[in-house]
């Protein structure tokens, strides 16, 4: 190779490693400046609340020759059912079907399957804010020839659990800031502005009781000792802290 040739090849190399240099360490500055201090925590609280309203599930399930004729008097039973609950100031709207099913009621206890008729069942659930109702709810059911009482969820209103949501997550939200501040003081450095803040869960289960006798009077019995149980309602946040 010329020397003149050799300059050349020497000077590009030279140039494209002085220009790496000056992209590398703009690059390292920018990242060195942009990158933040921040501290992650996450708050939890739980309260126990009192159910202010139940679900009752109640229906009918019986078993005739034909589909037809164990389906028409389901709907009869049904249709009586939600006429003696409106009797009693039940609103429509806190009635409604769950479930609605019709099929083959077989018969294997010879070895064989066997078909001795159809089965037809539906299920009612019925919303009640006033607890003391619900013996008289299953009475109702009971009196106009429901055959079964599932059982009677305990839960809150939609009102009460916007009231709880609020409360739960400001506690929770108080209970990150205080563990924030206590690692913020033992690392020497102070919060920031909070970078980012999310909710991660809000929930509660309802309380179910089932019922142990499903058909009678025996069912109206149990039903008007049922006593609700109470509720917990959680809730948890994280939040980011910039730190200084």
């Amino acid at each position: 190779m010329k020397s003149k040739d050799l300059s050349i090849v020497l000077v590009i190399v030279a140039i494209t490693a002085l220009a790496s240099f000056f992209v590398f360490t703009i690059a390292n500055r920018w990242s060195s400046s942009t990158t933040e201090n921040t501290i992650s925590v996450s708050g939890q609280a739980e309260m126990l609340v009192n159910a202010d309203e139940a679900i009752i599930y109640t229906g009918a399930s019986i078993v005739k020759p034909s589909a037809n004729d164990a389906q028409q008097e389901v709907n009869e039973i049904i249709a009586d059912i939600i006429l003696g609950l409106k009797a009693t100031g039940i609103d429509e709207d806190d009635i409604e079907t769950e479930q609605l099913t019709l099929y083959e009621e077989r018969d294997w206890s010879s070895g064989k399957s066997k078909i001795i008729g159809y089965r037809a069942s539906q299920t009612l659930k019925i919303r009640t804010e006033n607890l003391n109702k619900i013996g008289t709810i299953v009475d109702i059911a009971v009196s106009n020839g429901a055959t079964q009482i599932n059982n009677i969820n305990f839960d809150i209103s939609d009102e009460k659990e916007n009231e709880y949501k609020k409360q739960v997550l400001s506690e929770a939200t108080t209970n990150a800031k205080e563990e924030a501040e206590v690692i913020a003081s033992s690392l020497g450095v102070n919060l920031g502005k909070i970078k980012t803040v999310s909710e991660s869960n809000f929930y509660y289960t309802p309380y179910v009781y089932r019922m142990e006798t499903i058909v009678g009077q025996a069912a109206v019995d149990e039903a008007t000792t049922v006593m609700p149980g109470k509720l917990t309602v959680s809730a948890y946040v994280n939040i980011i802290y910039n730190i200084r």
